[in-house]
C-alpha cells in the first residue's frame, strides 16, 4: 500500500480527481480496510505535501488544491453509518488558530466506524464556541487536533474551560504536535493523547463498554 504514496501524492497535487478516483478504485478499494488506507496512503501523502510547503517547494495555492482534491475523494468513499441514541457522543474540532483539519476528519470517520454519534466542528474553533457546544450537547468525549506550537496556550485554556463545564468528560488530543512534543499539562487521567488513527481506533475499541455504561447510566437517570 505504501508504494502507492508517490503516485497518490502527485495526483492530489495536480488536482486530478478523475485519475485519483481511478487509482483508488483499481488499487485501493476492496484490497484493504479504511484504516489502513488512511494510515498507509493518506497520512504519508499529506505529510509529504506539508513538508514540501514548509520548504517552499510548493505554493499555498497548490497545498490548498491538494487538500481540496483529497477531501473530494474521501467524501466519495466514506461509508454512511446509522447510529442510535444509545451510543456515546463525541465532539471533534481543531483548536483555535489551527487551520489544518484533514487529520481530524479522518478521526471522525474512525469514531463513526465505532458507531459513535459525532459532531465535527472543523478547523479554527474559538474556545468559547467549543465550550458552549460541550455544555449544550454533553458528549462523553472530545477529540481535539493540534499541529502548531503557536496554539499550545489555546489548547491549555480550552481544556481547562471544558473540564469546568463537564468535569467527567474524556479528552482525546492528537495531531502532528503530539508526535514532536511532550506537553506536561496533557499528563492527566482525564486526557489521552494519540499519535495516529490506529491508536485512536484501539482506544475506542478497548473502552467501548466503559463509554456505553455512561450512556446507559445517563438514560436510566
Amino acid at each position: 500500500m505504501k508504494q502507492l504514496v508517490p503516485t497518490f501524492t502527485k495526483l492530489i497535487l495536480k488536482g486530478d480527481v478523475q485519475a485519483l478516483s481511478e487509482l483508488y478504485t483499481s488499487s485501493i478499494q476492496g484490497s484493504t480496510d479504511s484504516l489502513t488506507f488512511y494510515e498507509s496512503v493518506v497520512r504519508p501523502s499529506m505529510y509529504r505535501i506539508g513538508d514540501l510547503w514548509e520548504k517552499n517547494q510548493i505554493t499555498v495555492a497548490e497545498e490548498h488544491l491538494a487538500t481540496a482534491t483529497l477531501k473530494y475523494l474521501l467524501a466519495s468513499v466514506y461509508t454512511p453509518y446509522e447510529v442510535s441514541e444509545r451510543r456515546p457522543k463525541g465532539l471533534l474540532f481543531c483548536i483555535e488558530g489551527e487551520q489544518h483539519s484533514l487529520g481530524l476528519e479522518l478521526a471522525n470517520e474512525v469514531f463513526k466506524e465505532q458507531h459513535w454519534n459525532t459532531r465535527y466542528l472543523g478547523a479554527n474553533v474559538p474556545i468559547r464556541d467549543a465550550v458552549t457546544f460541550v455544555k449544550a450537547w454533553k458528549p462523553q468525549a472530545v477529540a481535539i487536533s493540534i499541529g502548531m506550537t503557536t496554539t499550545i496556550q489555546q489548547l491549555r485554556e480550552c481544556l481547562e474551560e471544558i473540564e469546568k463545564v463537564q468535569p467527567d468528560i474524556k479528552i482525546l488530543v492528537g495531531g502532528r504536535l503530539i508526535s514532536h512534543y511532550k506537553l506536561e499539562f496533557l499528563k492527566k487521567d482525564s486526557i489521552k493523547t494519540f499519535y495516529d488513527l490506529r491508536e485512536l481506533n484501539e482506544y475506542l475499541e478497548e473502552h467501548a463498554d466503559q463509554f456505553l455504561a455512561l450512556i446507559e447510566e445517563k438514560i436510566s437517570n
